[in-house]
């Protein structure tokens, strides 16, 4: 490891399992006070003023760049992330004013505001490995009193907030400058500010551009262990050394579990099955899951009774299950890629069935499965991608994209979805190929082109008030999708470059990002066009416009 990386502050093994396992982490800074009280009075005249400036909340207050660009907040997301992460276009300040009435019931209160953020502008996928990570950032003290956003460890692999959730709030306290990271995913909401000034908090969201290779964070061991500051309510460390695996770039992403349980693997999978009940408490069902994972394919006649708990409640035996079919690996493949065409012949409706709005969407637990398995369900999911239902196709092409490279052979037919009639399933194609990221030269071209195109029935409006369409969402995914290609696509120069007028500023923002990543001078003379007409004084009012 360089010189330079140590200076960044890499995070520790125990500080990653704590973001696996909890879902978030405090970063402390060296900044100076008078820095965030400079951003926190900017915010106030924004408040004061109006309107919430939204994504250009960094604009306003150029002073952000110095705490993003802290040693230590930048070596925690090259840690999370990888050297060559993405800082996405969206960014807010919430800000929270003083309660007119303060609720009785505080926790009750916090617990209904509960959510999981959406993934803006419209519908992503919520993914399992960390490839999104979210700041949330207070330039003043916060105690419990100014309200705080509340996390509830563990949940950022939810596919619906329990009321165990919602009980569980843990208040982000801290002083001036505090700053959290958190998995995209995690459950949260905002406090009950009781007292009698706005509290401010400000959160980026950041994206992994390329899959991890080799950890990225000061590692000492890669093998995992449950971290020491456990705050998630259940142990899934199926779930959890997959995860890390992942993180450490193992192509077996089981290869934590197999060290820490192969070799004394042991248990009766009858017994164990007949654990998988209603009836047995969690606790129970739990190491009954984590047994039979041990066993790996030894385990193949408990492939039915765990696939039944997928997509059920509770939240903790989903995953973990999840995680064990992974496990059990090529036994489990065929059931569960009959299970994901099945869903697609059932009379899927995109409304109701799924959970799929132009906000997040849920994929099924059996595609998080099959990506778990990997290599062996390359081809099954592969062949899906011609099914003739569309929720089907959606789910294989999710499944393939998180495998990333391994998927590598599924790029043909994933090329081809690109001509699909359904923008979901086109978005979801561009999606997997950018994280695949390989064989560029077969899609790229066919790739740059959405970046200039659209079908007429892409421009129906999709998100109500905010007035997105399929069309800017394409067009987004293809843009992120060649981000993460780097200079594999240059030969998409142009269409970047004409898509930084694009009139959704999401497209443009990213394509500046890609185009900085192809390197050449032409897109590096055009990034720096757009910077240089984008320039905003942050010092002007209305009382004085120049």
């Amino acid at each position: 490891m360089t010189d330079s990386r140590k200076k960044l502050f890499l995070l520790n093994d125990e500080q990653i399992r704590e973001y696996i396992a909890n879902g978030y982490i405090k970063v402390e800074t060296s900044l100076p006070g008078e820095l965030h009280e400079a951003i926190a009075r900017k915010l106030d005249l924004m408040v004061e003023r109006g309107p919430n400036l939204g994504n250009n909340v960094l604009p306003h207050a150029p002073e952000f760049r110095h705490v993003l660009n802290a040693p230590e907040v930048q070596g925690a997301l090259i840690s999370l992330l990888g050297e060559d992460y993405i800082e996405y276009p969206h960014r807010f300040c919430h800000a929270s004013l003083p309660e007119d009435k303060v609720p009785e019931d505080i926790p009750s209160e916090v617990g209904q505001r509960y959510h999981q953020d959406s993934y803006t502008p419209m519908a992503r996928p919520r993914q399992h490995y960390p490839r999104f990570a979210r700041i949330i950032y207070y330039p003043r003290d916060t105690p419990v009193a100014l309200g705080p956003t509340h996390v509830s460890p563990g949940t950022q692999f939810h596919q619906a907030i329990a009321e165990e959730d919602r009980a569980a709030a843990t208040p982000m306290v801290g002083a001036a400058g505090s700053l959290w990271i958190t998995h995209f995913d995690i459950a949260h909401g905002a406090g009950v500010n009781q007292s009698d000034v706005v509290r401010h908090m400000i959160k980026f969201i950041y994206m992994q551009r390329t899959e991890s290779t080799s950890p990225a964070w000061n590692c000492g061991d890669e093998r995992w262990q449950n971290p020491d500051n456990l705050q998630a309510p259940w142990d899934l460390e199926v779930a959890w050394s997959h995860i890390w695996d992942w993180m450490c770039g193992n192509p077996d992403r089981y290869h934590s579990f197999k060290s820490n349980h192969g070799s004394a693997a042991d248990g009766n999978v009858a017994d164990l099955v007949a654990a998988l009940t209603p009836s047995e408490t969690l606790d129970r069902v739990l190491v009954a899951i984590r047994k039979l994972a041990a066993l790996g394919p030894r385990a193949a006649e408990a492939v039915p009774a765990l696939a039944a708990l997928l997509n059920q409640d509770h939240q903790a035996a989903r995953t973990a299950a999840t995680y064990a079919l992974g496990a059990i690996g090529d036994p489990a493949v065929e059931i569960l890629e009959k299970r994901l065409e099945e869903a697609g012949q059932s009379g899927w409706d995109k409304d109701t069935s799924t959970g799929w709005t132009e906000s997040a969407v849920s994929m099924m637990d059996e595609a998080h499965a099959l990506s778990a398995v990997g290599a062996s369900a390359v081809a099954p999911l592969a062949a899906l991608l011609a099914a003739p239902d569309e929720w089907s196709r959606i789910n294989a092409a999710f499944a393939l994209g998180e495998m990333g490279s391994a998927a590598r052979d599924a790029v043909p037919a994933l090329t081809r979805c690109l001509d699909d009639d359904s923008h979901r399933v086109v978005r979801s194609a561009l999606d997997a190929l950018g994280l695949i990221g390989r064989r560029a030269d077969q899609f790229v071209p066919r790739m740059g082109r959405f970046l200039v195109e659209s079908r007429p029935d892409w421009e129906e409006v999709l998100t109500g008030s905010r007035a997105w369409m399929a069309r800017d969402q394409v067009r987004i995914n293809a843009a992120t999708a060649l981000a993460r290609l780097g200079p594999n696509a240059a030969a998409t120069e142009q269409e970047l470059i004409k898509s930084l007028d694009d009139p959704c500023g999401y497209v443009g923002m990213i394509a500046t990002d890609a185009l900085q990543h192809v390197g050449s001078a032409t897109a590096a003379k055009a990034v720096m066009d757009l910077v240089l007409a984008q320039r905003w004084d942050s010092s002007l009012t209305k009382a004085r416009l120049w």
